[in-house]
């Protein structure tokens, strides 16, 4: 475990391996941990790094800067500081939608992308935890969430919300026990609901139409998510037009805990990727 200094903020992350750099980039309400799977396959050929977005894991949650432009700015930073160049950025969720806007606005750095149930503005679904970011949305009462804990039964819906029907990989049981203890942690209902109101500007997500040159992309989805849409994930397909659509029959929004393989797999092919104008 690691940190990293952004703007006064500890920022918690994991590094191993020596080799073309992977960076791997949560979900809301998830942590470094949900990649443990990939990161501990892919070290061995890769430099794989793995971070706790601001708020989440063992990262600071502080009072303030849950944006979708402050956690761009902190993947910035992270990048730079680490001089990585030719990076395989994967995300999860909000960490795909923050790989994509960072590929968006530094092309030259990326390799490739893997974006797993890619969240935007019509990916979002109305579940219990649309509904509750719709909430988060139109009420600002982040001092009261501030000091509530989700109560066990709860968590235990929200992390059950986000599995399919396939059975679990190696270590789930222990990685999904780890998510339903996180969502009891003081703050993170706070965090969440913070960044909710900023979901609306990944609407620009819906509509981007990358060029020849841009970064090849990978689409991961699990047929049976229920946090977001795979329909509309296969709506943001025809525009994002991805040079592999992966739909993993069964698994839910936790694709790379449920299908761990793989989804490794579909990592490693992409850090090979070519663009189209020099394929």
């Amino acid at each position: 475990m690691r940190h990293f200094d952004f703007r006064g903020t500890l920022i918690t992350y994991d590094e191993a391996g020596v080799g073309p750099p992977i960076v791997f980039l949560h979900n809301l309400g998830g942590d470094r941990h949900i990649w443990r799977a990939q990161f501990d396959a892919l070290k061995t050929s890769h430099r794989v790094f793995a971070i706790d977005l601001i708020g989440y894991g063992d990262s600071d949650a502080p009072d303030e800067g849950y944006t979708v432009e402050n956690y761009l700015a902190m993947v910035t930073a992270f990048v730079e500081e680490h001089e990585l160049w030719d990076v395989t950025l994967v995300g999860h969720c909000f960490g795909s939608a923050l790989a994509l806007l960072y590929a968006q606005r530094h092309p030259e750095r990326v390799r490739s992308l893997v974006l797993s149930s890619p969240l935007t503005a019509a990916t979002l679904r109305p579940t219990r935890t649309a509904w509750a970011a719709q909430l988060g949305r139109r009420v600002n009462f982040d001092s009261l969430l501030a000091r509530i804990r989700v109560p066990g039964p709860l968590a235990e819906l929200i992390v059950a919300e986000q599995l399919g029907s396939q059975q679990p990989g190696p270590h789930a049981d222990e990685i999904v026990a780890h998510l339903r203890k996180s969502w009891t942690e003081p703050r993170r209902l706070m965090v969440t609901a913070a960044i909710s109101r900023d979901i609306p500007l990944l609407g620009e997500l819906d509509n981007f139409v990358p060029s020849n040159n841009f970064p090849p992309i990978t689409t991961i989805w699990g047929s049976r998510n229920r946090v977001l849409s795979p329909q509309a994930g296969g709506t943001l397909n025809r525009t994002l037009k991805p040079s592999r659509a992966i739909v993993v029959d069964g698994a839910g929004h936790l694709v790379m805990i449920e299908a761990p393989e793989q989804v490794t797999a579909a990592v490693l092919a992409a850090t090979t990727a070519t663009r189209a104008m020099d394929s």
